[in-house]
């Protein structure tokens, strides 16, 4: 446990390292697909590199990472003494308070949190694909399932539920939209944010970057929309018209009108 939590905040160093100076840099517009893969490489090597024990690749020589590590093996932590840690430096109590312990039980129940909470939404969508479904239809591959009730669109892998009444209104254009999260494999990303989200569960910084992922993955979206010759002002209206409604589901946000106004008519 003490090596995974060491692993952990190596893992938090990392990603906060790589995306605080780029959120400076990536988000210009239209650069969708370049601020999305930059994102996910920020995801996947703060997963990745923590374990790396190649010299030019491995955290161990960072300050931080040292004076962290330094600070459980003073505390009482049992963690594997690195090599340039001197066992003169390590001034230990004869019967220190079990830190690690009460670390580890808080982190264990943070991660438990985490996962329970995404598990739980992905019931929920399940059973709302699943029940309550007028009719069903698959489109490329895809499944569209149209409910009486009124519920907010939403895609999940290859499945889209969209309501009776939003069907027969716009009902292109938000297939569309929710086709392009499908196509662009959006529901990978947020697998793989969940992981990371996990993992450092007490790190702001991974929810201001899921934030930033969901905001680039409307705009993709949008951006697939307006290319199937849907026309910009018609579809910022919907766009706005669902925003302010009663009824909003998921794809109003900032993001999306400003793309609207951002992608080619």
């Amino acid at each position: 446990m003490s090596a995974f939590l060491i692993y952990a905040i190596k893992s938090a160093i990392l990603l906060t390292l790589l995306f605080v100076p780029g959120i400076f840099l990536m988000f210009k517009e239209k650069m969708f697909r370049f601020n999305r893969m930059t994102l996910l490489a920020i995801l996947m090597l703060s997963l990745v590199l923590p374990l790396c024990n190649f010299s030019r690749l491995s955290m161990d020589r960072m300050p931080a990472v040292q004076a962290i590590e330094r600070g459980l093996i003073q505390a009482g932590i049992p963690v594997e003494i690195p090599n340039y840690i001197s066992t003169e430096d390590i001034t230990s109590q004869e019967k220190p308070f079990p830190w690690f312990y009460v670390v580890s039980i808080l982190y264990g129940i943070g991660v438990m949190t985490i996962l329970c909470i995404r598990l739980r939404e992905v019931l929920s969508m399940g059973l709302i694909i699943r029940r309550g479904s007028i009719w069903a239809k698959e489109e490329d591959g895809i499944r569209i399932y149209c409910h009486a009730e009124n519920v907010a669109p939403f895609s999940w892998l290859r499945n889209i539920v969209i309501s009776e009444a939003d069907y027969k209104e716009n009902g292109r254009e938000i297939i569309l939209h929710e086709k392009a999260h499908i196509l662009y494999h959006h529901s990978a990303d947020i697998l793989l944010l969940t992981l990371v989200e996990a993992v450092q569960w007490w790190n702001p910084f991974v929810y201001l970057l899921g934030m930033y992922l969901r905001d680039v993955h409307e705009y993709e979206a949008d951006d697939y929309v307006l290319r199937q010759g849907i026309s910009c002002h018609a579809y910022s209206e919907l766009v706005i018209r669902k925003a302010v409604g009663a009824n909003s589901y998921q794809i109003p946000s900032g993001a999306d009108v400003a793309a609207c106004f951002t992608s080619s008519p």
